[in-house]
């Protein structure tokens, strides 16, 4: 399996480019965002999803590799897919038109706007993603971004704070979000999860 591949870009079209890596040329299919960060040629590096399809009627499979800037848009892309409806071309779709914290907030939020707003999502698509998706992201940026090699003051606001930062919202904003919440609900603290959502719908 390719995990993901370092050489040099030497082709690029609106849909893939073409690494080469140690004289083998890889057709790899990226986004419109993507691209636009990529050199016009040279060193390159892109994190990998190797997808293949079988045609149940020919037997015949396809191989294909999609291609991300960062793990953690790949991430996002794994998780999309797993959504019943969101094929591999819908999900670069979404992550060609917004960026992965932008994509991960909304989700959060229940935005649906956002998904709507993608070629090939209609109101069920969308509300669907955001039903799926939205608990398992919201369980996710403390065990993927705070590190469990911090004890002792490894506090709820702590964790939330984290989370929040790792979802793109600047410090200060996250803290000045987290004590408001915080404050509203000092005789019930809410859990992380609850605490990390209130704060991005008062940030």
């Amino acid at each position: 399996m390719i995990d993901s591949l370092r050489g040099e870009l030497v082709e690029r079209s609106a849909t893939h480019v073409v690494v080469e890596c140690g004289g083998v040329g890889y057709l790899v299919y990226i986004t419109a965002d993507a691209l636009a960060r990529l050199p016009e040629k040279g060193a390159c590096r892109m994190f990998i999803h190797y997808s293949v399809s079988v045609d149940v009627r020919s037997g015949l499979s396809e191989h294909k590799l999609y291609g991300f800037l960062e793990a953690e848009e790949r991430h996002l892309f794994r998780q999309l897919i797993n959504v019943q409806g969101v094929s591999s071309t819908i999900g670069m779709a979404i992550l060609g038109a917004r960026r992965a914290e932008d994509l991960r907030r909304a989700i959060l939020l229940g935005d649906e706007t956002v998904l709507k707003s993608v070629k090939g999502i209609g109101p069920k698509l969308a509300q669907r993603i955001v039903q799926e998706l939205g608990g398992k992201l919201l369980a996710e940026p403390v065990g993927r971004i705070s590190p469990p090699s911090i004890t002792g003051g490894n506090s709820l606001r702590t964790e939330a704070l984290s989370a929040l930062i790792s979802l793109g919202l600047d410090r200060a904003k996250a803290e000045r979000s987290l004590q408001r919440v915080l404050d509203e609900r000092k005789n019930d603290p809410p859990v992380v999860e609850e605490l990390i959502r209130l704060a991005l719908k008062n940030s």
